[in-house]
């Protein structure tokens, strides 16, 4: 597991209140895996998280062209999983990125709507709103002085306590 994902799955744990967080989940029919999965207080919704810790920003490939159509690839992967392995709850994927450009932020919108259009919704964590997710992990993280086995969350923890 990565720094990255264990701050995504944290904020699930200790901000969501999720209580099954699962990271690294390989797919069996595809080539692939979805880096966090989490299932809500309620067992009604399922996030399934790409996160892509890209600190001088996400591109996969040659560019935004490449980078939006290996996620609409992923975002697809992910909701067949789910069609598969969640049946009758909510399934919301969710692409996690610190630092994305202006143009791929503005494609990233676009695919949201297209698949929204399909009746799945998607949500792009990128930018100020990954920002202000993390925090709010952050705040958490000074309230808790619990031990943990959130690799990132104990960072937090440890970070936020300085004196």
């Amino acid at each position: 597991m990565d720094i990255g994902e264990s701050l995504v799955g944290s904020y699930f744990k200790y901000v969501e209140g999720c209580k099954i967080v699962v990271y690294n989940c390989h797919l069996e029919e595809e080539q692939g895996e979805i880096d966090v999965i989490a299932l809500d207080p309620r067992g009604e919704k399922v996030y399934l998280c790409e996160v892509a810790t890209h600190l001088r920003g996400l591109v996969y490939g040659n560019g935004t062209q490449d980078t939006l159509a290996r996620v609409e690839h992923k975002i697809w992967r992910a909701f067949r999983f789910a069609t598969h392995n969640f049946p009758g709850r909510q399934c919301i994927f969710m692409l996690w990125s610190p630092v994305v450009s202006r143009r791929l932020a503005g494609g990233f919108s676009q695919l949201a709507s297209f698949f929204a259009r399909q009746g799945l919704p998607v949500e792009f964590v990128i930018n100020k709103e990954y920002t202000a997710r993390i925090k709010r992990l952050r705040e958490v993280a000074r309230e808790n002085i619990k031990i943990t086995d959130e690799p990132a969350f104990r960072l937090l923890q440890i970070l936020e306590h300085l004196r």
